[in-house]
């Protein structure tokens, strides 16, 4: 006796909707995870200058620190916390030894008409918990400024 075979036409599909809603997640949870520098700052006006150059901040392990003018007297902040130098100079030690394999660099952020001292200070601070890399941000002036607007 013949048994008749038959052929079954089965075809097959990929649901792609899992795999995007996947995509998605991960977009939102990076962009969620990620550190942004501008949420480190605070609103500082800053000094002009016409030879400074942008960095890539993006190869080192950054701390900004954010020096306000308080009633005539700088106000240390980091990461929207006030800090005294010695209380600044522990926090200094305890990231530098958390960035392990990267660079350590402070970025400075201080008001235009904060007192020099009150910036020495915070660079002593940093100097004493043995950070070596420096930047200190400028809002940089455009040339025709600089000349008078012309």
């Amino acid at each position: 006796m013949k048994i008749a075979k038959t052929k079954s036409l089965c075809t097959v599909s990929l649901n792609m909707t899992p795999m995007i809603d996947m995509v998605f997640n991960l977009l939102i949870f990076f962009i969620l995870t990620s550190q942004f520098a501008q949420l480190e700052t605070e609103e500082v006006v800053l000094p002009l200058s016409t030879t400074a150059t942008t960095k890539d901040y993006t190869e080192f392990r950054n701390v900004v620190i954010n020096i306000k003018n308080k009633d005539g007297a700088g106000e240390i902040i980091v990461f929207h916390r006030p800090f005294t130098p010695p209380e600044l100079t522990e926090h200094l030690k305890q990231l530098k030894e958390s960035a392990v394999g990267r660079i350590m660099n402070v970025i400075l952020r201080a008001d235009a008409d904060v007192p020099y001292e009150d910036v020495a200070r915070v660079m002593l601070a940093a100097g004493a918990a043995q950070i070596q890399g420096w930047w200190i941000t400028t809002e940089i002036e455009k040339k025709d400024e600089a000349r008078g607007g012309t």
